[in-house]
């Protein structure tokens, strides 16, 4: 048997004692304010917090619904309104139903192409997501309803919001066009803590130039789940000019994959224009 020496025990014993006095002194109580706040404080992954943003969005991969715009153009209220048909999540057709000159006239988003076609004619026309459909409204703004796919986030930190009279603690995204069918270069985008429902966004163009402010400003239960019904636009290209975009009257169901097609577009008028 070995024999420790008394000079070693001594020491080791001291060092154990102040180590522990040193523990119990600096160590943090798990119910302290500081604990708590560094919990809080903890950002989530910034994928993760945009898929649960688009889940609000378009909540369906098939579904069908509603689009009506409302704008003021020297000093006169419009209104435009669209049924709009959604495949996959990622593939749209948009059918114009008014103003009546207009009606007929689609849209169709596949992929990375958006074309427009204009009733009773034979070819339709390549267009860019991010060109003017109405008001404050892009082309984009009615056949993208998820970012996930377009764009590259990454998590920035907390902000407070105010939407109207509301304020929201929110999770301060920026977004990164990846696509070509991103409807925007740039996005900053706000997403309420708590339940993950964008709130803000303002886009910018590439030159870094900010285009518009949307607001999240309504949202509803739809089929049984919720969905984000209207988006307020500010338009600051074009004196600061507002827009708004309501969607309703929505159908969970699956269309047929003629109706996706470019080749279609001139013979679906009596499916999709109702």
């Amino acid at each position: 048997m070995y024999k420790v020496s008394r000079s070693i025990i001594i020491p080791v014993m001291i060092v154990l004692l102040l180590g522990s006095q040193f523990q119990e002194s600096y160590s943090m109580p798990s119910g302290s304010k500081e604990s708590e706040t560094l919990a809080v404080n903890v950002a989530p992954n910034a994928g993760d917090v945009l898929k649960k943003a688009d889940a609000v969005r378009a909540p369906w991969g098939d579904f069908t619904m509603i689009a009506e715009i409302a704008f003021e153009k020297h000093g006169q209220l419009k209104k435009e309104k669209f049924r709009v048909f959604i495949k996959d999540y990622l593939k749209t057709l948009v059918s114009y139903l008014e103003p009546a000159k207009q009606r007929g006239n689609m849209l169709l988003m596949v992929g990375e192409n958006l074309w427009y076609y204009v009733s009773n004619t034979k070819r339709p026309m390549r267009i860019t997501p991010i060109q003017k459909l109405s008001g404050g409204t892009s082309y984009g703004d009615i056949t993208r309803l998820s970012w996930s796919d377009d764009y590259i986030p990454e998590m920035v930190g907390e902000q407070n919001v105010e939407v109207g009279e509301q304020s929201f603690d929110t999770w301060f995204l920026k977004l990164k066009a990846k696509t070509k069918s991103a409807t925007y270069h740039t996005i900053d985008l706000y997403v309420e803590r708590e339940s993950f429902f964008p709130r803000k966004a303002v886009v910018y163009l590439q030159s870094g130039k900010k285009m518009k402010t949307m607001y999240f400003t309504k949202y509803r239960i739809m089929a049984g789940k919720m969905m984000n019904t209207r988006i307020d636009f500010i338009d600051h290209l074009s004196s600061d000019s507002e827009t708004s975009l309501v969607f309703s009257a929505v159908d969970v169901r699956k269309f047929p994959d003629r109706f996706f097609l470019k080749s279609s577009l001139s013979s679906l008028y009596g499916e999709v224009v109702y």
